[in-house]
């Protein structure tokens, strides 16, 4: 090896010996999960450790004022919020934050919280509300139907039972015939109604029986600086023990949106 070689080569090496600690330290693994019912998150903090992430838990009443820290932020608060912890997830969202709600992050008991579904673009209405009445469907199993076939999140590594049709009960946009994967005795949310189309729709839902079939099991939108998502799988411990499920959230985090 003469010198220019030797000097070529000392430099790469520099160059990796540089890189790869960068690489490392820049990896986006500080979780944050804010929850007031624990089982189910108990076994999704399990998942997410297993996979490099490094997890913190609160009760809603232990936000601090600053969540900014984080790189992820989950909420599954069933109950009503206080105006508190709506401030700090929308304002970590708007500042470039990453917030995941799960499943009764948009429930009837949000109804009180009308600043947090105007933030996520959600409408809900009265359980006798003549065309779209809010409604629960428990002990059920349905599909979760991956609506666009060639995102990141709904494809990577995910592997789907079946091929299920696909006709919305009131958008026929998403009408089609789409890959899909079963949860099996939980629960899920009829009528969450959006407000705009200002978000990118991942995954539907459609029940075993096929009466009733809404695009609403996943998406994101954008806000401000930082991105919002929802899946409104989650209710059973079992859904976080679905691997193909656990995948999505996974692969939530590991998406690159640039």
């Amino acid at each position: 090896m003469n010198q220019k070689t030797h000097a070529l080569s000392f430099k790469y090496l520099l160059v990796l010996i540089v890189l790869i600690p960068f690489s490392v330290f820049a990896q986006k693994n500080k979780v944050l999960i804010i929850s007031d019912t624990w089982p189910q998150m108990d076994v999704l903090a399990e998942g997410l450790t297993e996979n490099g992430y490094i997890i913190n838990k609160v009760e809603e009443e232990e936000i601090e004022s600053g969540i900014s820290g984080f790189d992820f932020v989950f909420m599954y608060i069933h109950k009503t919020h206080s105006p508190r912890t709506e401030r700090a997830l929308i304002d970590y969202t708007m500042n470039g934050g990453s917030l995941i709600v799960l499943h009764h992050g948009i429930s009837s008991s949000k109804m009180k919280n009308p600043q947090w579904l105007d933030f996520l673009g959600i409408e809900l209405f009265p359980r006798d509300h003549e065309e779209y009445p809010w409604k629960v469907l428990a002990n059920l199993t349905y599909s979760m139907v991956n609506l666009y076939p060639g995102h990141f999140i709904t494809t990577n590594g995910i592997k789907y039972e079946k091929v299920t049709t696909f006709n919305s009960e009131y958008d026929s946009k998403y009408d089609g015939t789409f890959s899909s994967f079963q949860l099996i005795n939980t629960e899920l949310f009829l009528n969450q109604r959006f407000k705009d189309d200002q978000r990118t729709i991942l995954f539907g839902f459609r029940t075993e029986d096929g009466s009733r079939i809404q695009p609403t099991s996943g998406w994101y939108s954008q806000k401000g600086k930082g991105m919002v998502f929802y899946y409104q799988a989650g209710h059973e411990v079992s859904d976080y023990k679905n691997p193909n499920f656990l995948k999505v959230l996974l692969n939530t985090l590991e998406w690159n949106p640039n």
